[in-house]
């Protein structure tokens, strides 16, 4: 720290600094006064944080409006009554298996019709109230580091609701896929293995999950709204319309527009009544701004992302010279940290405290099988990550760059301050150009395996399956925003707010 800072004369705060996980609902009380999204962007620009966007106003604007309609809204109506239908379903199915007792119910039916319309009339339940309008959410798309993200932020800090998420895309769809699983494991010891198929919608193990995520929260915001996996793009009609008859409201931010997302992609047309869903709840607002503010705000890049075309020789000295500054004259560690699944991630070299610092070599994070759990449990333990020998990523190798950017996008939510050594600047490191393309179709590349498990997928002249070349066409989009992060965590800006320092 004092390698970085001495030169400055600034103080470091030895306060440890603790980072919500992906999945922590972040309550406000209810005595929480809600601020509009503009009001917020005009003292932020007075400030001097912030510059004046014209687009970014028209966008919050649009939240303004959204701040307004979710006050004092609650989805708990919407669920009883998903609910109420769900076990009049159950009911039903009961009493079909016992033909005796639903004639009796038919025999109970006429004789009750034979009494008079007052004893009927006083039996009779009121009618239901009238369940609460959703409100539409919003679906904020554009370029990378036009403030999507930023908005989405403090839109949710200051949404009028006691029930809220923010969360990554990604992260979200594992979380529904292991919910799915487990609801799956319970069945299997609750009913059996069935020989039929069970279509009812209250054993539906997506419907369920929707409505388990319905009653922990009234909103969601998703940042980084994609779909690049067939198994992600054939459950999510069915998940978003069980929590959008659940009332929930949704904001989400993406670099597509819903009518592109999954472009290409392998039996797009079972995909595509989820865009009508989505369009149906959710106004669409592109943010019209050509500017990267992540790459314009960010300080002394050269500082903490060093670019070393020599075999990383001279750049392996400095990133030990860093990692040996941070320890402080304390001894590094190897250690085991856990993830998903009952996994575990090796870290060879990490600060005794656990938390401040790891060290790792780009090859054992992404030339490994390793995912987004495995990477988000080294972002929610580490504040700063020294990644060392980061190559040039083309689509010829895309299972190596898929897994850079899943990496980047996990230390940029975890609030994670990065020094990297790599063979170029990061706006130049992603090669997706003519050159990389005629790579990425070459005949001697591995065959995808994307969808063979659905039995649907087809081959192409290539040795790619459908799916799979949408999947890589996402990554060209992915690529643009992981530069942008990569600028903004190799910053100053982004060291001194890790590190707690007092200017």
């Amino acid at each position: 720290q004092g390698m970085f800072l001495a030169a400055t004369g600034r103080s470091v705060k030895t306060t440890a600094r603790i980072r919500p996980t992906c999945f922590t609902l972040r309550w406000l009380s209810s005595t929480t006064v809600w601020k509009p999204v503009t009001t917020v962007l005009k003292e932020q620009i007075n400030q001097g944080v912030l510059h004046p966007d014209k687009a970014q106003e028209r966008a919050a604007r649009r939240l303004d409006r959204l701040q307004q309609a979710i006050e004092g809204y609650d989805n708990a109506a919407h669920i009883q009554f998903v609910q109420e239908l769900r076990m009049k379903q159950e009911e039903q199915d009961r009493n079909t298996k016992d033909t005796e007792n639903t004639n009796q119910d038919k025999i109970n039916e006429t004789m009750d019709s034979a009494e008079d319309e007052t004893t009927i009339s006083a039996r009779e339940e009121p009618p239901p109230p009238p369940l609460p309008q959703i409100p539409r959410g919003l679906f904020l798309h554009g370029n990378v580091g036009t403030g999507k993200s930023m908005l989405m932020d403090t839109f949710y800090q200051y949404a009028p609701t006691e029930k809220k998420r923010r969360v990554h895309f990604h992260s979200f769809l594992q979380d529904v896929h292991k919910r799915i699983y487990a609801l799956k494991q319970q069945d299997l010891q609750t009913f059996g293995r069935d020989f039929s198929v069970n279509t009812s919608i209250h054993r539906n193990p997506i419907y369920r999950v929707a409505q388990q995520l319905a009653s922990e929260v009234t909103l969601l915001c998703f940042d980084e709204f994609q779909v690049t996996d067939v198994a992600d793009a054939l459950i999510l009609k069915q998940l978003f319309e069980g929590l959008f008859q659940c009332g929930t409201v949704v904001l989400a931010t993406s670099n597509r527009a819903p009518s592109h997302l999954y472009e290409g992609g392998l039996n797009r047309s079972y995909f595509l009544p989820f865009i009508d869903l989505l369009q149906d709840y959710c106004i669409v607002h592109e943010v019209k701004s050509s500017i990267d503010y992540r790459t314009l705000l960010s300080e002394d890049l050269d500082e903490f992302f060093l670019v070393d075309t020599n075999d990383f020789k001279a750049s392996s000295q400095q990133c030990h010279n860093v990692f040996t500054k941070l320890l402080q004259s304390n001894e590094s560690i190897s250690m085991e940290i856990e993830s998903a699944f009952n996994r575990t991630v090796p870290v060879r070299h990490a600060h005794p405290d656990e938390s401040l610092v790891a060290r790792f070599q780009f090859d054992e994070l992404c030339n490994r099988e390793l995912g987004s759990s495995d990477y988000r449990a080294i972002a929610e333990q580490f504040d700063i990550v020294i990644l060392e020998e980061i190559p040039f990523l083309t689509l010829k190798d895309h299972d190596q760059a898929r897994r850079f950017i899943t990496l980047v996008d996990e230390l940029y939510e975890g609030n994670c301050a990065l020094f990297c050594s790599a063979v170029a600047f990061p706006d130049k490191l992603f090669l997706d150009g003519t050159s990389s393309a005629q790579a990425t179709f070459a005949p001697d590349s591995v065959e995808a395996k994307v969808g063979e498990m659905f039995g649907i997928d087809v081959a192409q002249s290539t040795g790619k399956t459908a799916g799979e070349l949408a999947s890589i066409g996402e990554l060209s989009f992915a690529f643009r925003r992981a530069a942008s992060r990569l600028t903004q965590m190799s910053s100053r800006q982004r060291w001194d707010r890790v590190l707690q320092v007092d200017k």
